[in-house]
Order: C-alpha cells, then structure tokens, then sequence
C-alpha cells in the first residue's frame, strides 16, 4: 500500500508546478490518475493527503512566523552529487516545494538515504524513505515508539 501511495504521489507532483496546482487543478490531476489506471479511491486518497499535508505545513509555517517565508530552493552538495540520482534528488525537493514533506523532513530524508545507501541513491531508494517519515515515523511518534528507523524488517534501507 505505502508503495502505491508514493508512486500516486509521484504521479501527482509531475503534474503540478506549485502548491496552488494541488487544489485549483484537482479535477485535471484526478482525471490523468485514472487515465494512468489507477482506482478512484486510490487517487482520491492520495490527493487528499498530499492536499491536507499542505495544508498542516502552511498552518505550521504561519505559526512559527507571521511573515510566510518561501521554501528555498535547495541544491546537492559535491557528496550529494556523486550519489543521488536526479531523479531521487528532483522528488525530495518537489516534495518539500509542494509542501507535502518540511524542510526538516527533506533533509532527514537526504541524512537517511546517504547513512543507509553506500552505492547510487535511486528514486525507489527515496520513495522509501519518504514513505518511512510519512506513514511509519508519524504512526511510532504518535505511539511514543522509541524503536527508531533501524528496528523496522524488511525494508529497502536496512
């Protein structure tokens, strides 16, 4: 499931350009879903979360400052470079421009991918990550799991 989810998500942030796109070309990014195959309810849930996670990090960077700062671009380091492929690079960073992911959770991402991965650092290698930080880390903190990323089985970044 967490799989279809950053692949819907994946789908959706190569169709919109800013975070505005996510709400006033709705229609549009749920007709090329289905057009791709995927169940309505699967877009529609998708959407809605990538919509509602917005959403909290708007809500979470007013309160911190009245003045709305604009997410920064973020470039790779030389070490980034080497490793991440564009591809896995380009998501994080449309993630964190969309507002889907924080800035912190960016480069929580980026810190995990280059500790987890010693070789090239892929888009499916992100995807997990993200998945991680979205789904799994929220769900342990909301549970006070103090078990941490490295106690989980049976994912890409063990």
């Amino acid at each position: 499931m967490d799989e279809l989810m950053m692949d819907l998500f994946s789908s959706i942030a190569d169709q919109v350009r800013n975070r505005q796109e996510l709400f006033d070309e709705e229609g549009k990014i749920m007709q090329a879903l289905l057009n791709d195959g995927y169940h309505i309810q699967e877009a529609d849930a998708a959407l809605t979360l990538m919509q509602t996670l917005a959403h909290q990090e708007d809500r979470r960077v007013h309160v911190q400052s009245q003045d709305v700062s604009p997410v920064h671009m973020r470039a790779m380091n030389t070490e980034e470079r080497g490793r991440f492929s564009v591809e896995a690079f380009s998501f994080l960073s449309k993630l964190a421009n969309l507002g889907i992911i924080s800035e912190d959770q960016r480069e929580e991402a980026l810190e995990k991918a280059m500790t987890s991965h010693t070789e090239r650092i892929e888009l499916e290698h992100v995807k997990s990550i993200v998945t991680y930080i979205l789904f799994i880390g929220a769900h342990e903190l909301e549970h006070g799991s103090s078990g941490g990323f490295r106690r989980l089985k049976k994912t890409a970044w063990n």
